[in-house]
């Protein structure tokens, strides 16, 4: 395995504010009221934004970007409305950045800075720390990482780009001589030919793959490769530096924290991951997994549930809405609810006529 330090090309000088932003997501959400007055909620306070529906929108864990009603691209960050651009082809919100084009312009929003990346980029990918991107004047892969960016592949001999499998804030792709390579913390590292990966999935800190032609299951975890299992599991899901698989035998396993544990010798019904957390069913008890403990949820696996920012929501079987927060479990809502959302680590719900209600802090907050 291959491992070296690349080139930073272009570092960025200019940085408004030195601060980084939260690990724990903000509580950010908004309302629309019978005005059609867009309404930021913002750690239990509202602000009206714009007094015209929006165009479109995208709500991230810390921070809201849409089009207004006349077509320019705003984010409301950190307590502020920031202006980015007169229009927008397409845009992307993660946990930490924004990613925008204008045609073939690509341009991020990092902590209150803005920054072009390229003028001629054809394929994007954002993760919560990374942005990748291919080049199509240099025919070169690239990204975007702590304020630098660096250069991944050299296409210039095929002029195309191959894989690319993005993570929150690690990305393995394909270069151009058929190995797989992983950027990770500013380095690349080479796993080997990439047609013996006969499959990967990418998360935070963690790459879990298998490989011909003995199909034994490993991960790439913190920068090193560890071998979980000998015989390929019958499914993998990987999350926030965990993996969660069901291993030859049936069994529902996770690895964290360098550590193999057996949630259950039984098949479970299905399980999902996201973040660090992982929900499933056993035996119709519904069920999740949270840094190395697991909690019963309810007695029976709910139709309708989400998961975000390591929170679970969910319908019980009473139709009374509830919330799994990091070991603690609540009722927000008796209503009959028609819809619900997790924003940052906000829940927001709809019942009866045009009424919403947002779930913050133990609070709950209404549009009227």
């Amino acid at each position: 395995m291959k491992k070296y330090k690349i080139t930073k090309i272009l570092p960025i000088l200019i940085i408004l504010f030195c601060f980084k932003f939260q690990v724990k997501a903000q509580n950010i959400s908004f309302f629309t009221d019978y005005l059609n007055n867009v309404l930021v909620f913002d750690n239990g306070n509202l602000k009206q934004l714009e007094h015209l529906p929006v165009k479109s929108y995208v709500l991230g864990n810390n921070a809201f970007a849409y089009q207004d009603n006349a077509g320019n691209f705003k984010v409301y960050h950190n307590h502020f409305l920031h202006t980015l651009s007169s229009f927008v082809s397409s845009y992307t919100v993660s946990d930490n950045l924004i990613a925008w084009k204008m045609n073939t312009q690509l341009k991020v929003f990092d902590n209150s800075s803005s920054l072009t990346l390229s003028i001629a980029a054809t394929d994007c990918f954002v993760g919560d720390d990374i942005v990748v991107w291919f080049d199509d004047t240099q025919k070169k892969l690239k990204a975007y990482y702590e304020k630098e960016i660096y250069e991944l592949d050299d296409a210039l001999g095929t002029g195309t780009m191959n894989g690319v499998f993005m993570g929150e804030n690690i990305v393995a792709f394909v270069d151009s001589h058929g190995y797989l390579g992983v950027f990770y913390e500013g380095e690349i590292e080479n796993l080997g030919y990439y047609d013996r990966i006969k499959s990967l999935k990418v998360g935070r800190d963690i790459i879990a793959f298998v490989e011909e032609p003995l199909n034994n299951f490993q991960v790439y975890y913190f920068g090193d490769v560890s071998d979980l299992e000998s015989f390929e599991p019958k499914s993998y899901k990987v999350g926030d530096a965990f993996v969660a698989y069901v291993d030859a035998n049936d069994y529902l396993k996770v690895f964290y924290n360098y550590k193999h544990e057996t949630i259950s010798f039984d098949k479970p019904n299905f399980y999902e991951v996201a973040d660090e957390v992982m929900v499933f069913g056993l035996q119709n008890y519904f069920k999740v997994w949270y840094k190395g403990k697991v909690f019963t949820l309810d007695s029976h696996i709910p139709q309708d549930y989400k998961m975000n920012n390591n929170i679970v929501v969910w319908i019980d079987p009473l139709g009374n809405l509830k919330l799994f927060d990091r070991e603690k479990v609540e009722t927000i809502s008796y209503e009959t609810i028609d819809e619900f959302e997790i924003h940052g680590s906000c829940v927001k719900y709809k019942f009866g006529v045009n009424s919403e209600n947002i779930y913050s802090n133990g609070k709950t907050y209404k549009n009227d």
